[in-house]
């Protein structure tokens, strides 16, 4: 595994609306934990949207970057439009939203990941554990289909049906599947819970069954398309415990102190 094989296409904004986060959460803390567990090196920087002091504090990183007005859902189209032709096929891309904290190893972790899986998140989302079924993810009740486990050299990982907008994976998978990226970044925030899921083919019949039941109509649809697709199944798996967490406090990995990374 060369030094170079690891890219971080880093997605930052002064829009969207202001939400809860963490002391040392801030969109600039978060920008520079990533550069301190990933490095400076194949570092690219998305400025979108962002303030004149936003641009200029950017620049006195001496990271690369560069500019643009497209929103959020618009960003990644672009990403999946132009910057993922920018690099070779076989070089994995982590696309990291501004609103992440890493903790030491997340480097080594997300590589590692890379060599079993299609998609690598370095997050554990809290919606997972909820069996009751209360939480926002409805494929997470007391009868969910099991997930797999799996072990590299530094941790153990879970494969599961979806997460957020910030994920890795080789950029010939990317390409690959850029049809279903830009079908879920449309309007003003993609979707990447949809989009996951025709990544990972959720086609299980009870679960439909029980979807249908619980009238969760935009996944419906989805499900459907999933029984008769010949799309490739993809697998996303994510760290059992977190790497990384988003900082907003109601959605933090569990089981780690946060506050002091």
């Amino acid at each position: 595994m060369t030094k170079n094989n690891l890219r971080i296409v880093y997605r930052i904004s002064d829009k969207g609306n202001p939400k809860p986060k963490l002391s040392n959460g801030s969109k600039w803390d978060c920008l520079l934990n990533a550069v301190q567990e990933f490095g400076a090196e194949n570092f690219h920087v998305i400025a979108d949207n962002c303030s004149a002091e936003t641009i200029a504090a950017l620049k006195s990183t001496g990271l690369d970057f560069e500019t643009t007005a497209n929103g959020n859902a618009g960003t990644c189209r672009y990403i999946f439009e132009e910057i993922i032709d920018r690099y070779s096929p076989e070089e994995n891309l982590y696309l990291l939203e501004d609103d992440y904290l890493h903790l030491p190893g997340s480097r080594t972790a997300l590589l590692e990941g890379l060599a079993i899986a299609d998609y690598v998140t370095l997050y554990d989302h809290p919606d997972m554990y909820h069996p009751d079924g209360e939480g926002d993810n409805p494929f997470v009740h007391d009868d969910m289909p099991k997930a797999s486990i799996y072990l590299t050299a530094h941790t153990h990982w879970r494969s599961t049906v979806s997460t957020t907008f910030t994920y890795a994976a080789k950029v010939k998978t990317l390409r690959e599947d850029r049809d279903v990226w830009k079908r879920f970044s449309v309007g003003k925030i993609p979707t990447a819970f949809q989009a996951f899921l025709i990544l990972t083919k959720q086609n299980d019949l009870n679960e439909a069954k029980r979807l249908i039941k619980s009238n969760v109509d935009f996944l419906v649809p989805l499900f459907v398309e999933n029984f008769f697709s010949e799309r490739k199944k993809r697998l996303l798996i994510s760290p059992l415990p977190a790497f990384a967490t988003h900082v907003e406090p109601d959605y933090l990995s569990p089981l780690i102190d946060w506050t002091k990374v």
